[in-house]
């Protein structure tokens, strides 16, 4: 095996723990998910449990009706709606038993459960904030040494450098590299679930589904947006990794990088098309030409260093009072060069 390729596949290596770690998270933020599905599908249940007959309406039908609202998840609205629409008797059907009273506690409850579903997409959005900081924090961190750790074990010295802190990692986590950061991306998130959420209380009410159908559905609405939460934290932490070990490339002043993708069956053609290939460190630019390139990227980087970066390293380590530099054996452990090397 070349020199190259071996530390190719170790950069690999390095990005599938890192993907692991943010699976870990993301297995986390995904409880969240289920525990909510569970609690709206339970309350749900309470609300339409023996409350309305079909009326005719299929799910294609409510959503041809929902379509003419503002707001698909308003009860007062649809309602509106119902009462102004004069060519179906199903229609007319269903508003008359809206607006009967022996349902108006439930429709009552129903609204209160939009304003809790509301409560809940919040808790969620600051519980999963917070738990994607923690990772955020502690990923950055890791990056940036275990790449400062691989450059001093690649060029076979040891030299001073800075230490990462948490400003910087804040300063790279929050930027706003496709658009909007991390925090925008999952508020937009929860707010979508619960406006989808929201709309398919109105579809269940309409179309008389049972227990089982209600339940199903908003169980595929939680799980789609645990799906969204989890590419998330695998898109960010690609970003985070690779954008840390960028940082380290510039304070071991190396100017030039290869891209490696990881070559499987799922690779996509972007990344396979840019794998090997050399762009300067100042000119990165995640989704041109550094990674992620795409949503569940799993691209690396590795340092391209020239015989004058590494002469210039080998300066850097060598003592100026006994001219001795200083070595990392290739045996040497992360942790061990951790203990000794890195700012304290």
């Amino acid at each position: 095996m070349s020199s190259a390729t071996y530390w190719e596949r170790r950069k690999a290596q390095r990005m599938f723990e890192y993907m692991q770690s943010a699976e870990d998270t993301a297995d986390e933020i995904a409880q969240l998910y289920y525990k909510a599905s569970g609690y709206l599908t339970h309350q749900s249940n309470e609300i339409f449990e023996k409350f309305l007959a079909k009326h005719g309406l299929s799910v294609t039908d409510a959503y041809r009706l929902l379509n003419t609202l503002q707001d698909r998840g308003s009860l007062d609205e649809l309602k509106m709606v119902l009462a102004v629409t004069k060519d179906r008797q199903a229609h007319a059907d269903l508003l008359a038993e809206l607006e009967a009273p022996a349902y108006q506690a439930r429709l009552e409850r129903l609204k209160q459960l939009q304003n809790e579903l509301d409560r809940t997409m919040v808790t969620i959005y600051g519980q999963e904030k917070a738990r994607n900081a923690t990772h955020y924090v502690d990923l950055g961190r890791e990056a940036y040494y275990k790449s400062m750790f691989d450059i001093q074990q690649r060029a076979g010295v040891a030299f001073d450098f800075t230490g990462v802190d948490r400003e910087l990692i804040d300063r790279v986590m929050n930027s706003k590299w496709s658009g909007i950061n991390y925090s925008n991306r999952i508020w937009n998130n929860t707010q979508a679930l619960a406006r989808d959420l929201k709309e398919d209380l109105l579809i269940n009410l309409v179309t008389g589904r049972t227990e089982r159908e209600v339940a199903e559905a908003i169980a595929n609405k939680f799980g789609q947006g645990a799906s969204n939460a989890r590419r998330l934290v695998r898109t960010e932490s690609c970003y985070l990794a690779n954008q840390m070990e960028m940082q380290s490339y510039e304070a071991a002043g190396i100017e030039t990088y290869i891209y490696v993708a990881t070559l499987d069956l799922r690779t996509s053609e972007v990344c396979r098309e840019l794998d090997g290939k050399r762009f300067p460190v100042s000119k990165q630019e995640p989704g041109k030409n550094c990674p992620p390139m795409h949503p569940w990227c799993r691209s690396t980087t590795i340092c391209d260093i020239s015989p004058e970066e590494l002469a210039q390293m080998k300066r850097r380590a060598r003592d100026p009072n006994t001219g001795k530099t200083y070595t990392v054996p290739a045996d040497m452990t992360y942790e061990q060069w951790h203990e000794k090397y890195a700012p304290k």
